[in-house]
């Protein structure tokens, strides 16, 4: 006995010791919660995503309730052991009535002659009433049932939670996938904002110095006054497009403090664009994520666990087997014999039974065969449901692959068009300096090159979102970062 104590708890040590494995042979940064004011790679911000986002932790800890009920499922095959107790207090002992015996007996002895004078006085000895129950009743008794046959309930019962397990795991990979583009948006929204105040700095100081010019050129008589005051607008103009690209910026750096659970994060990953495709073929995206998205391989589980619910619902015609015992510990209610040599009442009774019960249901109220027929149904449902998530699945992926070879090749291209503006920005001021351009023409030579140079940093943030959402379709975040080296 000592020996299976000692074996139970090294068992249960183990077990503890297993259920923290994954927080132990973590690395000792991931607890480390990052420090405000610093600068973070994208990399580095999600694996601290990982760790520390919420809606993951909600993700994780339903896996875990999900891994708990699966097990419980296991335990089903265990018999139900249970102790019972009754008292019962009447309020009277039940007893049986004399009386009516001894008048016969009496009356067939007659008159007291004989035998009859020999046994009437041992007649009058027995009580008008024989006490049978005690007025207290105590039963106690060990009880046990077991089903030995239940129509394979308890096996269908047992593959639902460990398929509920798997989904639930695929939820898991769906949630963090999902805070995988989120991030990504939030992340690169920061350096977006980033490039577009530095533009529009350096388009407020060229707009100050060709204000500050015109006025030189008018002190001096060289241009009009409606072209210092052309000048003067664009410079107000520039200045509020300075001060929108602030506040962009700031509400950019709050949402990645939100996301992050921190304050004043920089961050200091900025996006590649290759000039030259970078991605894998589109069949490959397309294949890649027809087998692992998360959101497909859960309607698979789904159409199995349809599938068990179908086979418990038509258990429910087959019969059941179980058995059953008891072994009474107390049943102190009998009176005390007397005339017996052994006064235990207990010993009048039997002190333990078994027995099987066997049960088929022929007539149920619950609708077994609708219900039967509404489960099918149910898994006709999810495998139309799957059929189309797999057409739209293919046909996002197609559409994000193409829109992404797009987006750079619409990058690359930009560096002409800026090149073209910074020119003729160069020339218009110039034309300007020797009166042979307007304030207006300035201006609109500065506006161009300023949307050019704007037009394409959307385009490298707009590669990036679409990079990061056809990596998290297919499940590649690795590559995603391979990609941003």
């Amino acid at each position: 006995m000592k020996n299976i104590w000692k074996l139970w708890q090294t068992k249960l040590f183990l077990s503890i010791i297993l259920s923290f494995y994954p927080i132990l042979s973590a690395k000792q940064d991931d607890f480390k919660p990052i420090s405000a004011h610093q600068d973070l790679s994208a990399k580095k911000a999600w694996d601290h995503i990982l760790i520390h986002n919420s809606g993951i932790k909600s993700s994780q800890t339903n896996l875990m309730r999900a891994s708990k009920l699966s097990t419980a499922s296991k335990l089903s095959f265990l018999p139900s052991v249970d102790i019972t107790a009754i008292y019962t207090h009447l309020s009277n002992p039940i007893a049986i009535s004399n009386t009516t015996l001894k008048n016969d007996i009496s009356h067939s002895l007659g008159n007291g002659n004989g035998a009859g004078s020999i046994l009437l006085p041992a007649l009058n000895q027995i009580p008008d009433q024989t006490n049978i129950i005690n007025q207290d009743i105590i039963i106690g008794a060990l009880n046990i049932i077991y089903p030995l046959y239940t129509g394979g309930k308890r096996i269908y019962s047992i593959n639902i939670s460990k398929l509920t397990v798997l989904d639930s795991k695929e939820l898991l990979r769906l949630k963090i996938l999902s805070t995988f583009q989120e991030f990504v948006q939030i992340y690169y929204n920061i350096w977006l904002n980033q490039e577009v105040l530095k533009t529009t700095q350096a388009i407020y100081q060229s707009a100050k110095s060709h204000y500050d010019h015109a006025m030189k050129l008018y002190k001096t008589g060289q241009v009009a006054k409606l072209e210092v005051l052309g000048a003067e607008v664009a410079l107000e103009k520039s200045k509020n497009s300075l001060q929108q690209a602030q506040n962009n910026l700031e509400i950019a750096q709050m949402a990645l403090d939100t996301i992050l659970n921190t304050k004043g994060i920089n961050p200091i990953s900025e996006i590649q664009i290759p000039s030259t495709k970078p991605l894998k073929s589109e069949e490959y995206y397309v294949e890649h994520t027809l087998d692992s998205y998360p959101a497909l391989r859960s309607l698979d589980h789904q159409i199995k666990i349809a599938k068990e619910y179908k086979k418990m619902k038509i258990a429910d015609f087959l019969p059941t087997l179980t058995l059953v015992g008891s072994y009474f510990i107390d049943n102190n209610f009998l009176f005390d014999n007397p005339s017996l040599p052994n006064k235990n009442p207990t010993q009048s009774l039997p002190n333990w039974y078994v027995g099987a019960i066997a049960r088929l249901p022929l007539i149920s109220p619950t609708g077994r065969i609708p219900q039967i027929q509404a489960a099918k149904l149910g898994q006709l449902e999810l495998e139309h449901s799957k059929s189309q998530a797999r057409q739209d699945m293919e046909l996002l992926v197609r559409r994000t692959y193409k829109e992404t070879l797009f987006t750079q090749t619409q990058y690359q291209s930009m560096y002409k068009n800026i090149e073209l503006a910074e020119e003729n920005l160069k020339l218009q001021e110039k034309a300007f300096s020797q009166g042979l351009a307007t304030s207006l023409q300035v201006n609109d030579a500065r506006n161009t090159l300023q949307s050019t140079i704007l037009e394409q940093k959307m385009l490298a943030y707009k590669y990036i979102v679409l990079l990061a959402k056809l990596m998290a379709i297919g499940d590649s975040i690795d590559e995603f970062y391979e990609l941003q080296r």
